[in-house]
């Protein structure tokens, strides 16, 4: 601990300020890795709870478990199954929407943890240089002939600033490399989703299209009704008269 903190304070002020790029840099590393880790949910287990809830046509309830889990692929999923019955490219059409409002959510902060693995080395860069720029002012006042112990303390300056400046770097990228793996996880998680529910959607509509066709061909046609013939009145006063004749 001693010696970290001589380090310190022969590194100069740039050694203060890789150090607190350090710290906001984890900080937001730590900040998006939990917010990641939130965020990811089995998408396998998801998609067949739905499946199931849907084959028994309560879209409601799917949709009210898309709106309980606060999660970026439910999002997509609820998008898809409140639009399918608009058609699939609307339903596409949504999910794309819901897609672009849960990526920037997943995005922020990953621009500026990048701008500061960037930052770190030039930072360094810059220490080094200061140093150097002092020890020629030290030339310069004391002549060709300098102690080596006076220059000593700028050279081992200049060697820290720029060590720490490429730790800090490659810490910062280290960090960026994760959260990377963590966002292509969840966007795929995003993609298969929607996919899968959109594939469900075309055949749970083809399988009940099916179902209708074969209910209406099953049912026997109504066959019109046959009216029996009318039966003809028999001249009742035609019959009469002839009785009356006979007579």
């Amino acid at each position: 601990m001693n010696y970290a903190q001589q380090l310190i304070n022969e590194g100069g002020p740039v050694i203060y300020l890789l150090l607190v790029l350090l710290i906001v840099s984890f900080a937001l590393f730590l900040e998006r890795y939990l917010y990641y880790y939130r965020s990811h949910i089995d998408t396998h287990e998801f998609l067949r709870g739905i499946f199931n809830i849907a084959r028994n046509n309560k879209i409601t309830e799917a949709v009210a478990i898309c709106d309980s889990k606060p999660y970026p692929v439910s999002a997509v999923v609820r998008a898809v199954i409140t639009h399918f019955d608009k058609g699939e490219p609307t339903a596409r059409h949504a999910a794309d929407e819901a897609y672009m409002t849960e990526l920037p959510k997943l995005r922020r902060g990953l621009k500026v943890l990048a701008c500061l693995g960037n930052i770190a080395p030039i930072l360094g860069l810059l220490g080094t240089l200061l140093s150097l720029m002092s020890i020629f002012d030290k030339i310069s006042q004391e002549g060709y002939f300098v102690p080596t112990t006076d220059l000593a303390g700028d050279v081992k300056s200049a060697l820290l600033t720029t060590a720490l400046g490429l730790i800090v770097a490659m810490a910062v990228h280290l960090f960026s490399f994760v959260l990377a793996q963590k966002l292509e996880n969840i966007v795929g998680d995003m993609e298969k989703g929607c996919e899968e529910m959109i594939n469900f959607c075309i055949i749970h509509s083809w399988n009940k299209q099916d179902k209708q066709d074969k209910q209406d061909k099953t049912e026997p046609a109504h066959e019109p009704r046959k009216e029996k013939p009318a039966i003809a009145d028999k001249p009742v006063k035609a019959s009469k008269q002839a009785d009356v004749e006979n007579l």
